[in-house]
């Protein structure tokens, strides 16, 4: 992070974080609760190493980062985690992504990432994912410009990715017309077709939600259809690898109880959307690093056990797509 987006966040935050002196001591500067922060979400998530590197008892710095990350999560989520919920906002979206990544009437792509944890004390058989590791499954969505629009985080590691997207408030607003579906004809001799997200295999095939054909496609035109939809979603995976190529924690179990957890999950977010609407610079090595992580040590992908009853018409609206490209 910049010195001048370290000191822009602390400005955010600092009504919220500031303490009064008093006779017995003197608080710990909102600069330097941030600074502590930042530095154990971007290393190893290890109280110790950072209490050691700032001069702090243990058990103040766990103090600290819960705190900070409460305050990020709660005050600047709702602003720097939001979905476009007007026509305008939405057309906008649309817009830049088929600029940026060439797959029309999309505003963004959707997948799940695995975030390790410790065994639980509680249901932990409920945490294991297929690689057999504790982990949390978070669902995100993204934008054009690898910004999170959406995050979900609360479901175990052994939960399917369909399932999180069925039970999800996405899933809810697109279905139930909250975010506008602005019909558009693709190509004259089509049926229009709504704004949707780009999702993997793993996902099922919705009216807003278009995956690939099942093994790649049958013809040259479904191939190729899959060929463009993997590469306009790949801002996904880009965006989980600036993610943890920023927070180094994310990619080890955190030494913090599964409750706080979820908030720390979700602050590390909403800070990695204030740096890249900031335009801080990440080098592209720790991006490449996080992301041959996530191949090593991500469960693979499975296809979704059961289908909505809107399939053929799902069916009909990718192949005005496939014409489309066609």
């Amino acid at each position: 992070m910049s010195k001048s987006t370290f000191f822009k966040l602390c400005d955010a935050v600092r009504p919220f974080l500031v303490k009064q002196c008093t006779n017995m001591r003197m608080p710990v500067s909102v600069e330097k609760q941030v600074a502590v922060t930042l530095y154990y979400l971007s290393d190893e998530g290890r109280y110790r190493k950072v209490a050691n590197a700032f001069g702090l008892a243990k058990c103040t710095v766990s103090v600290i980062v819960r705190r900070v990350c409460t305050v990020i999560s709660a005050v600047l989520g709702p602003q720097y985690i939001t979905l476009p919920k007007t026509e305008n906002e939405l057309e906008e979206a649309v817009q830049q992504f088929y600029s940026k990544h060439g797959f029309p009437q999309c505003f963004g792509a959707v997948d799940g990432t695995h975030i390790f944890i410790k065994q639980p004390n509680k249901n932990a058989t409920d945490f294991l994912n297929r690689k057999n590791r504790f982990s949390v499954n978070v669902q995100a969505t993204c934008n054009y410009k690898y910004c999170f629009s959406d995050v979900v985080i609360k479901w175990p590691g052994s939960v399917h990715d369909s399932r999180i997207f069925y039970n999800s408030a996405l899933n809810k607003m697109l279905r139930d017309g909250v975010i506008p579906p602005l019909y558009k004809h693709l190509t004259p001799d089509t049926e229009p077709v709504p704004v949707c997200v780009l999702g993997d295999p793993a996902y099922p095939l919705l009216p807003y939600l278009m995956k690939e054909f099942p093994g790649g496609g049958s013809t040259v035109q479904e191939q190729y259809f899959g060929y463009r939809l993997s590469s306009a979603r790949m801002v996904i995976e880009c965006a989980f690898g600036r993610l943890k190529g920023r927070f180094g924690a994310l990619r080890r179990e955190m030494d913090i109880n599964i409750d706080d957890l979820l908030i720390v999950i979700h602050a590390c977010f909403v800070l990695h959307n204030f740096c890249e609407i900031s335009n801080d610079y990440i080098p592209q090595e720790d991006v490449d690093r996080a992301i041959q992580y996530d191949n090593e040590f991500q469960p693979p992908a499975s296809s979704p056990g059961r289908q909505q009853s809107t399939e053929t018409q799902s069916k009909k609206i990718r192949d005005a797509f496939v014409q489309f490209f066609d």
